[in-house]
């Protein structure tokens, strides 16, 4: 093959097309360029196909002028369509000459109907095919792409490459993924085992079967819960003490209840000082409170759960229904009102509290029960008496402290009804001088110290709530009190604080617990109480249903001396309550039960007390004692 005469690589005619390394680029461009014929693309095919290093080279120059190797095959059909449509126009021209030269004109439509020049065309040429020999790598490109442009076959082979790379990164990506679960599947891993979690309540993980004589299935009451009460954990030092956490003689609250000598100067104001309310939603809220005065996480989860229960279990209409959860008489009443002092001990009120609609229907249960002359409870008996003297201080008590907390103004004058009719209907003696003490019956004068408890603190709520209170009232109490104390070593230490049920009869721990809170409320010095906190150190509280059954001074009420005791305790302080307080710990907290309907409840022990009241009374005085913590603060200094 010959070089064309014409173009940048012109050469003379019988020189030689050969492509070497040292041209390899020159040719390549004069390739590009469109300046070989047919006969020099298909000698440059043949170089290239006996060279596999030179063609290599060849293409990968021709990719960077922005060809491909594809191309080649392109340009070589392309040029040989133009070479054959040149020959025919030139041998149509000569025809035509030669006409006009022996006077015959020709048109142009002759030309297209007589097929002028085309029987001088090969049959290769009439079919279409390329003279070039087919065989080669650029043969076979031609073969496929025909006469299509360049620069179509160039975007096409890009196209085609972008797409060939992104399929192969894409199996590699799952190529990579699969390893991955291969591996995790062959390599089993042992499962690292799981830390032990610390159960909120220091509680049994079994429950206790209860056996009851008639089981009562009913329907769980919803809980309609609302603003959670304060709950902080941050216990403050004695430098972030505040007011309300004033202890001790210097303490007590300045407000006047009037009377004469050790009343005048009772600690039963506002404020949380002197036995007041522990303002268990005050600053620090009840955790602080109660790591402050030696509970915890474990004592308050056990008070929450035990309130769970009392929610789950109240009736529609507010009480606790006592013979339906293992109670034997009609004591609803007064278990309802310990309910809700439990709830109320906690921090939830008529207004504020997760149990708020709980405390509302309680409350409204107890004033429905109210009688005109302010007594509440008289329809209900009372087991070992005909009177209703506990129904309507328990109740009694109750509202005073709702009245204090949520001041409800329906609430406040049921609560200062029953005040009135406390101190100038039921107590006995009517003078101001003439005023004593409590009993089941309108005045009577015998009165005893378990039910004059009750009043006492029914009425030291209503002063702090602000109702009215007669000091009188407060000055009988105390001299009662005083007239049935055991003193018996008056030069001793621990000679007094010791308290029977009534005067003459044998001193009971019940009793002097009661005797000894009742006195530190209304004044008296815990010094001159001792010899009653050592007799009840003595006597820790445990979990014993014996002591229910006749045991040694118990006087048959176990869970009863447990809930005074604690209060006592607690008031005294120093090493009487850390004791008490160890002993409580464990006496309830392993026997709270967990599961089923009972969980968060505790199941009667067994004395007369929690055969009358069941599970509710249990319940209910368990999370009062494990309230002590806040529920009113402490008077002695500790």
């Amino acid at each position: 093959m010959r070089r064309r005469p014409s173009g940048r690589m012109a050469q003379a005619d019988s020189e030689e097309l050969t492509v070497t390394p040292q041209n390899v680029s020159e040719m390549a461009r004069a390739f590009s360029d469109g300046e070989l014929n047919s006969g020099e693309i298909e000698t440059l095919n043949e170089q290239l196909d006996a060279d596999p290093a030179l063609k290599r080279a060849f293409e990968k120059r021709c990719q960077v002028l922005g060809l491909v190797a594809g191309s080649v095959g392109s340009m070589q059909i392309s040029n040989d369509f133009d070479q054959k449509a040149s020959g025919r126009l030139d041998r149509r021209n000569k025809v035509m000459r030669e006409r006009e030269a022996q006077g015959l004109k020709t048109s142009a439509r002759d030309i297209s109907t007589t097929g002028l020049g085309i029987d001088s065309i090969s049959p290769e040429e009439e079919e279409g095919e390329p003279v070039a020999a087919a065989g080669g790598f650029m043969d076979s490109l031609s073969a496929q792409f025909g006469s299509a442009p360049w620069w179509i076959i160039s975007g096409a082979f890009h196209a085609l490459l972008i797409l060939l790379v992104f399929l192969i990164g894409m199996v590699v990506m799952q190529a990579k993924q699969e390893d991955l679960v291969i591996v995790t599947n062959l390599e089993k891993q042992e499962k690292p085992p799981e830390p032990e979690k610390k159960l909120e309540r220091d509680i049994i993980e079994k429950p206790i079967p209860v056996v009851t004589e008639n089981e009562v299935v009913t329907d769980q009451q919803p809980i309609v819960t609302h603003e959670v009460v304060e709950f902080a954990e941050q216990v403050e030092t004695d430098n972030d003490s505040d007011a309300h956490d004033t202890k001790g003689e210097d303490g007590i609250s300045d407000i006047w209840l009037g009377g004469q000598g050790t009343v005048g100067s009772i600690g039963v104001g506002g404020g949380g000082r002197a036995g007041a309310f522990g303002r268990p939603n005050g600053a620090g809220g009840r955790m602080r409170r109660a790591v402050a005065g030696g509970g915890g996480k474990a004592t308050e989860s056990a008070v929450d759960k035990a309130l769970e229960w009392l929610a789950k279990h109240q009736e529609p209409d507010g009480h606790w229904d006592t013979k339906k959860y293992e109670g034997s008489h009609e004591v609803d009443p007064g278990v309802t009102a310990l309910a809700l002092l439990a709830f109320l001990g906690a921090g939830h009120t008529e207004k504020v509290g997760k149990y708020k609609d709980n405390v509302q229907r309680a409350v409204n249960w107890i004033i429905s029960k109210q009688e005109a002359d302010g007594s509440i409870g008289k329809a209900y008996k009372e087991f070992w008496h005909p009177g209703y003297a506990y129904h309507h201080s328990m109740c009694g008590l109750a509202l005073a402290e709702a009245a204090a907390m949520a001041r409800v103004p329906a609430t406040v004058q049921a609560a200062t009804k029953a005040i009135q009719y406390t101190q100038d209907i039921h107590q006995a003696g009517d003078g101001q001088s003439e005023k004593q003490a409590w009993r089941y019956h309108q005045k009577d004068k015998e009165g005893d110290a378990s039910v004059s408890g009750w009043f006492v603190m029914q009425l030291k709520s209503a002063k702090i709530a602000g109702l009215p209170v007669d000091p009188a009232s407060f000055e009988g109490a105390l001299k009662w009190y005083d007239s049935i104390e055991v003193k018996e070593n008056n030069n001793g230490p621990y000679g007094g604080g010791k308290f029977p049920y009534q005067k003459g009869k044998k001193v009971a721990l019940n009793t002097t617990a009661i005797g000894i809170l009742c006195n530190l409320f209304l004044g008296r010095k815990a010094d001159e109480l001792q010899g009653g906190a050592e007799y009840l150190a003595q006597n820790l509280p445990t979990w014993d249903p014996k002591l229910g059954q006749g045991g040694v001074n118990q006087s048959c009420f176990p869970m009863y001396y447990t809930y005074y005791g604690t209060l006592t305790m607690f008031q005294m302080g120093g090493h009487y309550w850390k004791q008490w307080n160890e002993s409580l710990k464990t006496m309830l907290l392993p026997k709270q039960r967990v599961g089923g309907d009972e969980d968060g409840s505790w199941d009667p022990m067994g004395g007369a007390d929690d055969k009358m009241g069941g599970r509710v009374y249990m319940t209910a005085t368990g999370a009062l004692c494990l309230e002590v913590y806040y529920r009113y603060m402490p008077i002695v200094k500790h």
